[in-house]
């Protein structure tokens, strides 16, 4: 009989592993258009927000730090933000006092806010003296509100066209996807070729986009403007006009860049936020979420959701919307009886080998 070794028996645990990879579990796609699922099941991932300081805060800079955490759950904001305060005096952990650290602040306190952790982007969102009007400008202005409306109001996708400043390429791209998004918004419609009428019920297969202008120079929007720019590492070193669809709760998709903007790049981006939602875990999907005060889950009509779902239903009647993490379980929990046995087959070799040696 061959020797059980340790390195063999690491060997049958490893392939053993595989097979949560291997056991069957479902696609998770759908039939419902990205934009209505997005709307209505992806909630926005937060920014951080950081304070330094040292010592005791100041109490109109403690009223500051209670406005930002009130903005993350109060009904009237709901800002997708998470706030930490760490006091330089104190302990901070190894992590804050790296990150401090890797500050150029000249006066404290010191506000540093990063994209949200899911979202790959690197770079800051802002790092600066943390005072009242900051704060104002980063929770909201009035460009996200329209495009909260907007959105709110059944728009497929809200395109920020930000200009360049260099007039005659901004007027060339302003027409071109005004043009093109006319286009889009009467020769899309929402199509579910598995669904008959009396499955499609009322639902309005129409879409709608609109295109807002944004001055790269607007004092209004300055905190917004760096966002967009930001989202991606190299658009703001690109002195061209940019497009950004923005779509759900306020997520942008990417961005199409001088050029890039062109019939052809606007037709694909739009065809894939009315088509099927290819995947309905967020994260695999593209997009950076935007930082917006908006109380997304309570503005949002009831009957998008009962629409969304009766959707779901009847596209894929045997795929429940939760049902990849219950597969999951299932999976590990074969593999981990499939090693439990192998252990306890192992452990029997084992005895019975040195009871023939002896």
């Amino acid at each position: 009989m061959k020797i059980i070794t340790y390195k063999w028996l690491c060997h049958i645990l490893l392939i053993s592993l595989a097979c949560v990879i291997l056991l069957p579990h479902p696609a998770f796609a759908c039939s419902v258009p990205v934009f209505k699922y997005a709307l209505a099941y992806w909630p926005s991932d937060p920014y951080e927000i950081i304070v330094f300081h040292r010592g005791p805060l100041t109490a109109e800079e403690h009223a500051i730090v209670d406005k930002l955490q009130r903005a993350s759950w109060d009904d009237s904001f709901r800002a997708n933000v998470t706030v930490e305060t760490v006091d330089l005096s104190g302990s901070p952990n190894v992590i804050m006092q790296k990150l401090w650290e890797s500050q150029s602040a000249s006066e404290l306190p010191w506000m540093l806010v990063k994209y949200p952790r899911f979202s790959a982007v690197s770079d800051d969102l802002w790092a600066g003296k943390f005072t009242a009007d900051v704060v104002e400008s980063l929770l909201d202005s009035p460009v996200r509100k329209k495009i909260a409306r907007s959105l709110l109001d059944g728009e497929v996708a809200v395109w920020v066209l930000l200009d360049s400043g260099i007039r005659e390429q901004d007027e060339a791209a302003a027409s071109l996807l005004k043009d093109e998004l006319k286009k889009m918004s009467e020769g899309l419609n929402i199509v579910i070729p598995e669904l008959g009428e009396e499955q499609l019920g009322d639902l309005d297969q129409r879409v709608s986009f609109s295109m807002i202008r944004l001055s790269r120079d607007d004092p209004n929007e300055q905190m917004f403007i760096q966002m967009l720019l930001r989202s991606e590492w190299d658009l703001k070193d690109y002195p061209k006009p940019i497009a950004f669809p923005i779509f759900g709760r306020g997520r942008a998709l990417y961005a199409l860049v001088g050029d890039g903007i062109r019939a052809g790049n606007i037709e694909m981006a739009c065809s894939f936020l009315v088509g099927w939602c290819s995947c309905q875990v967020k994260a695999d999907n593209p997009g950076v979420d935007l930082l917006m005060s908006v109380n997304w889950h309570d503005a949002i009509d009831a009957i998008l959701y009962e629409e969304t779902t009766q959707l779901l239903r009847a596209s894929e009647p045997d795929v429940i919307v939760d049902e990849g993490s219950g597969n999951l379980k299932r999976n590990i929990l074969v593999v981990v009886s499939i090693q439990v046995l192998i252990a306890i087959i192992a452990a029997f070799a084992v005895l019975w080998r040195r009871k023939q040696r002896a």
